[in-house]
């Protein structure tokens, strides 16, 4: 929670300095749900592993604008967050475009991780999330 409350933080920071380019430039942050998450059956100690997190990108007024980490001992759920342009009148809806991003981090339990990847909200208004756990390599 503190690197997603730093993330928001600096974005806010950022967005704050004045051009006159993006004075008029209304955006929102959103959370893309995952469709496919290419997460290994197991991870190496003290390596920085990869994992491969693909969303479909719904317009071209959606951009990567980075990862939601929680991490709870052993438990590191996973999200993409989208930049989305509010005002932007060159957006242009995209049919089954796919957006692939790679979360690398460095594996530092010796035991196992349990990872909740985001798949988005269902009828009742619930977050839904595809888990995995993964055993340590020593």
């Amino acid at each position: 929670m503190k690197n997603f409350t730093l993330f928001i933080i600096l974005l806010v920071t950022l967005a704050s300095c004045s051009s006159d380019d993006i004075d008029d430039v209304d955006f929102t942050y959103e959370l893309m749900p995952i469709s496919m998450a290419n997460i290994p059956d197991t991870l190496t100690y003290g390596e920085n592993s990869i994992i491969t997190l693909d969303y479909l990108r719904p317009s071209t007024c959606h951009a990567f604008a980075g990862f939601n980490v929680i991490e709870n001992e052993q438990e590191i759920t996973l999200s993409i967050l989208n930049t989305v342009v509010q005002n932007g009148s060159n957006c242009e809806n995209l049919d089954n475009v796919t957006a692939s991003e790679n979360f690398e981090f460095l594996v530092e339990r010796e035991d196992y991780y349990i990872f909740k990847i985001y798949e988005g909200i269902d009828e009742e208004g619930n977050e839904v999330y595809l888990t995995k756990e993964v055993m340590i390599q020593l």
